[in-house]
C-alpha cells in the first residue's frame, strides 16, 4: 500500500479482499460465458450472451478486473507498483459499476420486455439463460463491493495512518 506504513493485519485484509474480488469477477465471467440456451417451443429461439453488446462488455470488464486482481494478489509487498494500486482500484471499480449497471438494465429488458420498443420478454422461453445472466450480474456486484471495500480501506490508511 505504497509508502504508508500499515499494520500486517490491514495488509492481510486487503490481500484477502483482492482474492475475493478475483473470485467474484472470475465467477461472474464464467457464468456469463455459459449463458446460452435454445428454446424450441412455441418457436425456435436461441438466446446467447453474445446477442447483446452490453453482455460482451460486462464479460470484458470482469475479465479485466479478474486479471488485475490476480496480478495484485501475486505482487510482492515491496514492489513499487503498489503506489498505483489505489488509482487502478478506482478505475476498476468505475468500470465494473458501469458494466454491471448496464447489464442489469439489459437483463431487466429480457425479463419484462418493452412494449413500446416491441421488445418481448424472453425469460419465459429461455429460463436457464436468464437465470445464468442474473447470477453472473449478482456475483459481479459482489466484485464491485469488494473493490469498494478495498478503496475505503486504502483511502483510510493513506489519509490517517494513526487510526490503524
Amino acid at each position: 500500500m505504497g509508502d504508508v506504513e500499515t499494520s500486517p493485519l490491514v495488509k492481510k485484509i486487503v490481500r484477502g479482499l483482492r482474492g475475493l474480488a478475483f473470485l467474484a469477477t472470475i465467477l461472474a465471467t464464467s457464468f456469463m460465458a455459459a449463458s446460452h440456451e435454445r428454446a424450441i417451443f412455441p418457436f425456435d429461439y436461441k438466446a446467447d450472451y453474445t446477442d447483446l453488446m452490453l453482455f460482451k462488455a460486462f464479460l470484458g470488464a470482469n475479465i479485466a478486473a479478474s486479471l488485475y486482481s490476480f496480478f495484485f494478489v501475486c505482487l510482492p509487498p515491496k514492489s513499487l507498483l503498489w503506489r498505483l494500486a489505489i488509482v487502478l482500484d478506482v478505475i476498476m471499480f468505475g468500470l465494473l459499476v458501469a458494466m454491471d449497471s448496464a447489464a442489469i438494465a439489459a437483463a431487466y429488458l429480457h425479463k419484462h420486455g418493452d412494449s413500446q420498443a416491441l421488445w418481448p420478454p424472453i425469460c419465459s422461453q429461455v429460463p436457464t439463460y436468464c437465470y445464468r445472466v442474473i447470477l453472473a450480474i449478482s456475483i459481479g456486484f459482489g466484485g464491485v463491493f469488494m473493490f469498494l471495500l478495498i478503496i475505503i480501506i486504502s483511502i483510510s490508511v493513506i489519509l490517517n495512518p494513526l487510526l490503524v
